[in-house]
């Protein structure tokens, strides 16, 4: 019984998050363009470094980047700029029960770590254009958006793992029983 009062509320608490989200970005924040622009002009920014810094020669064209010679390039959009996965970590963690003291931590460091992989997903997409555009598509469309989706669901599980309150409850109940 406990157990599914634990799941009611975590499923409320999620619910009126997502329409916090929605409101927040859907009606608000994507009509602005802010955030989206400034989150993909910093992937491409920090893409066409890492780039350069192992030793590419880089073409950088507003929200696009290419290695010269290349036979597609990369162009980063509001779609792939990673803000709803940034948004879904970071919701997850706000209703999942833990305390607040390493939520504060917690969320900040995973959206560094979740938006560095990013930048080395538009890295490795962009050398991957080098020998194919289908390559490139299909890496784009599957390879690359399952391996961020594991790092996310890593994030949750170190989450429910060492940070919430769920692990030392079941312990507890586990011992008394």
């Amino acid at each position: 019984m406990k157990k599914n009062k634990f799941i009611l509320i975590f499923i409320g608490k999620a619910m009126f998050l997502y329409l916090i989200w929605f409101v927040c970005y859907d009606l608000w924040l994507k009509k602005v363009g802010d955030v989206d622009e400034y989150l993909i002009n910093n992937l491409v920014y920090l893409a066409f470094e890492g780039l350069s810094f192992l030793g590419y020669f880089v073409n950088m064209d507003g929200f696009k980047l290419s290695i010269v010679g290349a036979k597609a390039g990369v162009r980063v959009g509001s779609g792939c700029n990673g803000l709803e996965l940034l948004a879904l970590f970071s919701g997850f963690v706000l209703v999942f029960e833990g305390s607040w003291k390493h939520k504060v931590w917690f969320i900040p460091a995973g959206i560094i770590i979740l938006h560095f992989f990013n930048v080395l997903r538009i890295m490795a997409l962009a050398v991957n254009g080098l020998t194919s555009k289908v390559m490139l598509e299909f890496n784009h469309k599957y390879t690359f958006t399952i391996i961020l989706y594991c790092f996310t669901f890593s994030g949750w599980y170190l989450w429910v793992k060492y940070f919430s309150n769920i692990q030392s409850d079941h312990h507890e109940n586990t011992i008394s029983e």
